[in-house]
C-alpha cells in the first residue's frame, strides 16, 4: 500500500446475505467449493440476489488474532425467502468499517493485509471490532471475472475491498 490515505473509515449499511460456510484450505479451494454449493442451491438468476456486483467472503473478526479457519461465501439478497439446506442467513448490521482496496498480484494483496493490520496497531482512534459474532467482509468484484470460478493459483490480479468492522479504541 502506498500510504494510509488508501485506508478509509466508512459506514457500511445493513444488509442480508445468503452464504455457505467453509473451512480454510491450503489450496484456497474451500471458498471455490462454497461458491459452487451456493450457486447450485440458489441459481444466479434467482430474484432474491441483490445486484451489488460482488461476492462476499465473510470472516469472523475474532479469528484474526489467531488463525482464520472459518469463512462464509455469500451474496447480498433482497430477502431471505426459503433457505435451502447447507445455506445460512447472515444479517450484517450497519457497521463502521475500515476499508482498503486490494488490486494487484498476491504480493500486493499480502502487502495490503500488512498495511491494514499495521494501521490498526498504530491507530490511536480505532481498533478491530473482534467481539464474538462480528464478521468482516472481503467484497470480491464479479467482473471482469468472478475469482471464485477459477483456481486460486490462476489469479493474476486480485480485486476486492476489505471491509472490517472497527470500533473506537477502548469501546466495548
Amino acid at each position: 500500500m502506498r500510504q494510509t490515505e488508501d485506508i478509509q473509515i466508512v459506514t457500511v449499511p445493513a444488509f442480508q446475505a445468503l452464504a455457505v460456510r467453509t473451512g480454510t484450505t491450503p489450496d484456497k479451494g474451500g471458498t471455490r467449493e462454497a461458491w459452487r454449493k451456493l450457486t447450485e442451491a440458489i441459481p444466479p438468476d434467482d430474484a432474491r440476489w441483490a445486484d451489488t456486483g460482488d461476492v462476499c467472503v465473510f470472516i469472523p473478526q475474532r479469528q484474526w488474532s489467531r488463525e482464520v479457519d472459518t469463512l462464509w461465501v455469500g451474496m447480498a439478497v433482497r430477502e431471505f425467502g426459503d433457505v435451502p439446506d447447507g445455506v445460512e442467513r447472515i444479517d450484517f448490521p450497519e457497521s463502521l468499517c475500515l476499508k482498503a482496496r486490494v488490486y494487484g498480484d498476491e504480493a500486493r494483496m499480502n502487502e495490503t493485509y500488512g498495511a491494514v493490520f499495521g494501521w490498526l496497531e498504530q491507530s490511536a482512534e480505532y481498533e478491530l471490532d473482534d467481539r464474538e459474532g462480528v464478521l468482516g467482509i472481503e467484497a470480491n468484484r464479479l467482473t471482469p471475472v468472478n475469482p471464485l470460478t477459477v483456481p486460486y493459483e490462476s489469479i493474476r490480479t486480485f480485486d476486492f475491498d476489505m471491509l472490517y468492522p472497527v470500533r473506537r479504541r477502548g469501546a466495548l
